[in-house]
């Protein structure tokens, strides 16, 4: 039997573990492959959904070894939790001699890499994107001590390349970056986007639509633009303001649809103080087993980062969850792949030029009356498939042990 370790500094019961960490390793786990999971987890969010993930996980060859994820003081909490990370994986390792680490971001590669040291397991190096430079780019990394950890990152991210025996980037502009910098050979490098679970996602259905906008009085001439996600550091708001006054403006009916957990009050008095007629907004908290009810009541998603190095390593998820719901997106060029996405599937993605772009009333236009929620959903079947991810990283964990 395969034994896996997978270590993950975001937390199972985080929105994001239920969507890209939870689908992918219940179903990977088999009768010849077990994993045992490290997360961490925030502890308000953990005592709620317990119960939900632990039973989610039971029936498969899953165990799940919750350690609680530590906020203050910055870096120096962070520090801890690799150490903590660190020797409960040094515990496990005594149990199981893992063939293979499988890590989940940088903190997490930082574990793995000392556990390569020490026991010299294969290790996966799955990077999600280019985190420190985000986290600079964010402004969420500034001051003199954090120009120190951006350095330290990026000096580990080098060792990493050269060290795992897999990397694992979300796109293709990310896999030249580092084949551009010699950082490691071609063939150690795979791609594959972020995915989406159908079963949270399920087909397009008019009367989920009618109910919903029925709930919020959306009438029937009212185009909704929604932007489902966080908003803040990487996704700046006033940006978003600028985007939503755009679509505001195009017809006195159309409407903002923000799902976020984001606090209310942060978004609402940002926008404001951008001039956005907040009457015209609505803000919806939900659970992530919801959130495809509020994407079929809209009619455009929207995708927006700042324009950063960064930017080379985003896969937006929210992309195939709009496409699986029957709304196609908008979003600025230069994003990732979604250049690339663009040309292969035009009837469901427009690409901004700037902010500013003059044609966004046109591409609104083209969006709608190229919209037909079936090829909508056939292409994120195609591209964005979460049974397309599982079979990636089992032929991974193949290559590595056979």
């Amino acid at each position: 039997m395969k034994k896996i370790l997978y270590i993950t500094y975001d937390g199972l019961t985080d929105p994001l573990g239920q969507s890209q960490i939870i689908p992918y390793l219940s179903k990977l786990a088999s009768n010849d492959i077990f994993i045992d999971i490290i997360s961490f987890e925030k502890k308000n969010v953990f005592y709620k959904l317990n119960n939900e993930i632990s039973n989610k996980i039971s029936q498969s060859n899953v165990q799940w070894k919750p350690l609680f994820y530590t906020k203050k003081p910055p870096i120096f909490s962070t520090v801890f939790d690799i150490y903590r990370g660190y020797v409960s994986t040094k515990i496990l390792f005594k149990k199981q001699n893992y063939d293979i680490i499988h890590c989940r971001g940088y903190i997490s590669a930082i574990m793995g890499l000392k556990l390569k040291k020490k026991y010299n397991p294969k290790l996966i190096f799955d990077m999600r994107g280019w985190w420190p430079d985000e986290k600079k780019e964010s402004g969420l990394w500034s001051g003199k001590i954090y120009n120190l950890s951006y350095q330290y990152f990026k000096k580990k991210e080098i060792q990493l390349f050269q060290k795992s025996d897999k990397i694992i980037s979300l796109t293709n502009s990310g896999k030249k970056e580092i084949i551009k910098n010699n950082w490691t050979i071609p063939s150690k490098i795979g791609v594959i986007p972020t995915c989406v679970d159908f079963e949270n996602f399920p087909e397009f259905n008019e009367k989920t639509r009618l109910r919903v906008r029925k709930e919020f009085s959306i009438n029937n001439n009212s185009k909704v633009l929604v932007h489902s996600g966080s908003l803040g550091g990487n996704y700046d708001l006033k940006e978003f303001s600028l985007i939503f006054n755009k679509f505001l403006k195009v017809d006195n009916n159309n409407l903002i649809l923000i799902v976020t957990k984001t606090p209310k009050g942060f978004i609402l008095n940002k926008l404001k103080g951008f001039k956005l007629d907040v009457s015209r907004v609505i803000i919806v908290e939900s659970d992530f087993s919801q959130v495809y009810q509020y994407l079929q009541a809209s009619d455009v998603g929207l995708i927006l980062y700042k324009r950063a190095f960064s930017t080379i390593g985003r896969s937006p998820t929210k992309l195939g969850e709009y496409w699986a719901s029957g709304i196609p997106a908008i979003s600025l060029e230069n994003i990732g792949d979604l250049d690339f996405i663009y040309e292969k599937y035009p009837f469901g993605l427009e690409l901004l030029e700037d902010l500013n772009d003059n044609c966004f009333e046109n591409i609104l236009e083209s969006l709608f009356s190229k919209r037909n929620i079936n090829n909508l959903r056939n292409a994120a079947k195609e591209y964005y498939h979460i049974e397309k991810g599982i079979s990636f990283y089992a032929n991974i964990y193949k290559e590595l042990i056979s």
